[in-house]
């Protein structure tokens, strides 16, 4: 398949929906993991507010779900549109690295030169347009060769989030910068000094890039 199509018509959305949410126990169960739940008063699960996020950006029918096959049935309950094709059941739980480079590997044999994002069951994003807009750029990077990750912007010197320190703007892009490095969860006093220097991105573990750099 050439890669001459537009970016986003390349563009797959992956949600990798997998873990026990142990530290929401005991209402997030290994049977019910937090996904599953409405914990927003949205009226609907993280997942279904997840799926609802995406569904503008890929189209319904490019969206792929990996999960546990405990979870099989509310998940195709929940996401009534999901194509059975694109529903990955993974027989032991492996952590999301793994539940990613599987869906590539799965994606990239259909279209070799699929665009992949992929976005966790769980996250409570409230500004979808914002968001679609981060994606489109972000789809657009990729598709020039790049490993694309998205940042939010530090609101409090959290120790419960990995960090990305910014380097050079992308001049082909409207926000976009180069990676300098990433840092794994720090000490609040190093914390700290990430917030004020604001040269630092909480990292959302959302990636996009070409199946094959996977």
């Amino acid at each position: 398949m050439s890669n001459q199509r537009e970016p986003m018509a390349r563009f797959f959305s992956v949600i990798p929906a997998g873990g026990i949410g142990s530290r929401l126990w005991p209402l997030s169960r290994a049977s019910a993991p937090k996904f599953l739940h409405d914990l927003t008063g949205s009226g609907q699960t993280l997942l279904q507010d997840t799926w609802d996020r995406l569904a503008p950006l890929s189209g319904a029918e490019r969206i792929l779900v990996v999960t546990g096959v405990a979870h099989r049935k509310a998940v195709t309950e929940q996401c009534s549109e999901l194509d059975r094709l694109n529903l990955i059941l993974e027989p032991s739980p492996k952590d999301s690295t793994a539940a990613i480079a599987l869906a590539a590997a799965v994606l990239m044999k259909r279209e070799p030169d699929v665009i992949i994002g992929s976005f966790a069951a769980d996250h409570v994003i409230t500004d979808n347009e914002q968001f679609g807009n981060c994606v489109r750029e972000a789809v657009e990077v990729a598709a020039t060769g790049k490993i694309v990750t998205i940042g939010i912007q530090p609101t409090e010197p959290s120790v419960g989030f990995g960090y990305i320190k910014l380097g050079a703007k992308i001049d082909s892009a409207a926000t976009a910068r180069e990676v300098e490095h990433f840092v794994e969860k720090p000490n609040i006093e190093r914390a700290r000094e990430y917030v004020q220097s604001g040269k630092y991105l909480w990292n959302a573990g959302m990636f996009i890039a070409p199946a094959s750099l996977y």
